[in-house]
């Protein structure tokens, strides 16, 4: 029999200390140089992450990355991703393509995969190639630059540009055909501390795979547009998470637990990871995220968060074929059915309304009033379980970022507790003002 001493200390032992912050400006090393960018990499424990700084135009920026990241661009697109390929055919809505494409996955060997997924790819890449060309920030010259990039830098055999090309805008569809259940949050004013300002929370949940591994910080410099901070995947020229010199962006598929769970939608516009990197570049409030969002024609269903630095408040968009809305504190329990609490939007992991009302709910009462940056890092997303492939907590008052990078093994798990998940990592501490000045 245990003592009510000894359950009390197992229960206690069973939960994660809070997560630790690491300063990441003393640990950058800066490894390489080109016309158009700087490569930085930290390196600390279980911590490797490579952090680019590319500048000029869409064309000279995708060649800096090309160039600087060759080798580790070849090794995600060429070698990783069809590797995974292999392993997440079941996980495709294959309703949503053609009948002819839908049978091929369904009767192709393992083998096989690999070039059936990137027909898939091709498919979306055409129904969408019309916006991509038409996109702000030139997503397909940024492309070309990448493959011209990593063919001049003399670290891939028998490379070839077209190839390249073709491979890596493929590889930017995917985030069409795979779906990511993520949590959000902003908060601010008093609920964030006495001192105000804002506070904002975004978790990537996307399961297993190379990604998390492959995590990379790049830090665009454009000539036209904002600077600011894409925490992504090399060769990915797409957003999903970020932080401008204005704005801050968090994402969620927006998942409901009727059938089919996720609503309809198409791939007849700019993809929503274009989306995100518009409203990253150009705009400079999230009122201004807002209409760049109405000016596009919406393909699938994302909850998309956004916050600024002039208002130093957080709204939650609910993007839809269907039409655009606007979340705030009084009306977002409208699609979580959450507790409505002043100056704070939330949305968990979970299809909405959330089944589970007192995970997220209660970190979030419990920790109201002291939610600076560092303290939401260091408890809410390792209490609440989300964030497996990286995690962004964005402080606009401190003008802090942190960002922590999940872990997998060589079959692109996590282990078998989950010990790799991003929620599990330590958090590295980015001076956003000294970052972007680079």
């Amino acid at each position: 029999m245990f003592s009510l001493a000894t359950i009390i200390g197992a229960a206690l032992i069973s939960q994660p200390a809070p997560n630790e912050i690491i300063d990441a400006g003393p640990l950058m090393k800066l490894v390489n140089t080109s016309t158009h960018g700087k490569l930085f990499h930290i390196s600390q424990n279980n911590i490797k992450v490579d952090v680019l700084h590319v500048y000029g135009g869409p064309k000279e920026m995708g060649h800096a990355q090309g160039l600087l990241l060759a080798t580790t661009l070849d090794e995600f697109m060429n070698v990783a991703l069809p590797n995974y390929y292999s392993s997440i055919a079941d996980q495709l809505k294959l309703k949503d393509l053609p009948t002819w494409l839908q049978d091929r996955i369904r009767n192709a060997t393992a083998a096989e995969l690999p070039a059936i997924f990137d027909d898939a790819l091709e498919f979306v890449y055409l129904k969408e190639e019309k916006y991509l060309l038409e996109g702000r920030a030139q997503p397909l010259e940024e492309v070309m630059g990448i493959a011209e990039g990593m063919c001049e830098s003399g670290r891939i055999a028998n490379c070839s540009v077209p190839k390249l090309y073709k491979t890596i805008r493929n590889s930017n569809m995917l985030p069409e055909l795979i779906r990511m259940t993520c949590s959000m949050m902003g908060v601010w004013g008093d609920a964030r501390a006495t001192t105000g300002g804002l506070t904002q929370l975004r978790t990537l949940d996307f399961g297993g795979g190379p990604f998390a591994n492959y995590s990379t910080l790049i830090v665009y410099h454009p000539v036209s547009g904002n600077s600011f901070v894409n925490v992504g995947f090399p060769g990915i020229v797409g957003a999903v998470t970020g932080m401008s010199t204005e704005v801050s962006l968090s994402e969620k598929v927006w998942e409901t637990y009727d059938h089919p769970s996720v609503q309809p939608g198409h791939y007849d516009s700019l993809p929503v990871v274009g989306v995100i990197r518009e409203m990253l570049q150009f705009s400079n409030s999230k009122e201004e995220a807002f209409d760049l969002a109405y000016t596009h024609t919406r393909t699938w269903a994302v909850f998309l968060g956004v916050g600024d630095r002039r208002s130093q408040q957080f709204r939650a968009i609910a993007y839809r074929e269907a039409d655009l809305k606007w979340y705030s504190p009084s009306n977002i329990t409208e699609i979580t059915h959450f507790p409505t609490i002043p100056e704070i939007v939330y949305i968990d992991k979970h299809p909405q309304p959330s089944h589970d009302n007192h995970t997220l709910p209660g970190l979030v009462n419990e920790y109201r009033g002291n939610m600076t940056g560092a303290v939401v890092a260091r408890n809410i997303p390792r209490q609440e379980k989300s964030g497996d492939v990286h995690i962004a907590v964005y402080d606009w008052a401190t003008m802090e970022l942190f960002v922590s990078f999940g872990v997998v093994d060589s079959t692109g798990n996590y282990g078998p507790n989950d010990e790799g998940f991003a929620c599990f990592q330590p958090f590295l501490r980015f001076k956003f003002d000294a970052l972007i000045s680079q």
